[in-house]
């Protein structure tokens, strides 16, 4: 097994890389998992782990396929390429799959998550997390260039990332895509008369979400076969996207289950 010990080692310099610099994961489609919840549930997923860097402590306990590589590595130079601050003795370097629209199954009934010019990876981690467990069928994203696999985005999703159908396209081929399968463009948005509660969700559904700083954008608003509103009784005039989001998908997922 091949040990690390200095912290000038090009691998060393890699792993800190893909932990730092989204431009690093999506030019070598690799990035990091370090808890065995994630490495699990990436294997699960049927992403290729490609290497395990570990302590010697640890390595007993990281559950990792034979022929993966392992490389022992200090504690020292752990602490320095993991991005969690307590790390859990070790770092998984596993490789990305990227989808497109057309790898989407085609649902009777589906429930998709639309995340309009989101800026923060853990909202993002947060929301597949939710949409994983409301049952969403998949989550869109109006770029195709969002680093999904951000750590801070893998840490909020608890690693369902991984199994649940991510896509980033263009606006336009979002809304082409959508309305090619009857799908209605539900809009979240502060100024829209209609509450959540209100609207038929049980049908073929885009939950459109807005940027957490400007909201929605004009472009999805001038679209939007519904918007829709969550009532604020105090001071505040928005939640959280990502808590926003929860609300209107269990919202879905409750009237799906009531029909």
């Amino acid at each position: 097994m091949l040990r690390l010990t200095s912290a000038t080692n090009d691998r060393v310099k890699q792993l800190v890389r893909l932990q730092q610099r989204g431009q690093e994961r999506r030019a070598t489609g690799l990035f990091c998992v370090e808890t065995p919840r994630a490495l699990a549930r990436a294997q699960a997923a049927g992403l290729t782990v490609q290497t395990v860097y570990a302590t010697a402590e640890a390595w007993p306990t990281v559950a990792a396929p034979a022929s993966v590589e392992r490389v022992e590595i200090t504690p020292a130079l752990l602490a320095k390429v993991a991005y969690r601050k307590h790390p859990e003795g070790f770092v998984a370097v596993v490789q990305a799959a990227p989808r497109t629209l057309a790898d989407l199954p085609a649902v009777a009934a589906p429930l998709y998550v639309v995340c309009s010019g989101l800026e923060k990876p853990g909202n993002l981690g947060a929301i597949l997390r939710s949409a994983d467990g409301a049952g969403v069928d998949a989550v869109l994203l109006d770029r195709a260039d969002v680093d999904l696999f951000a750590p801070q985005c893998v840490r909020a999703s608890t690693g369902t990332v991984f199994s649940l159908p991510v896509v980033g396209a263009p606006l336009k081929d979002l809304l082409a895509w959508l309305r090619a399968r009857g799908v209605r463009v539900v809009a979240a948005t502060p100024d829209a008369q209609r509450l959540y509660t209100a609207e038929d969700l049980t049908g073929p559904t885009a939950l459109v979400m807005g940027a957490e700083a400007e909201g929605l954008g004009t472009d999805w608003r001038q679209v939007a076969d519904a918007p829709v509103r969550l009532p604020m009784a105090g001071q505040a005039d928005s939640l959280n996207v990502s808590v926003a989001a929860a609300v209107l998908m269990y919202e879905a997922a409750r009237q799906r289950a009531a029909r």
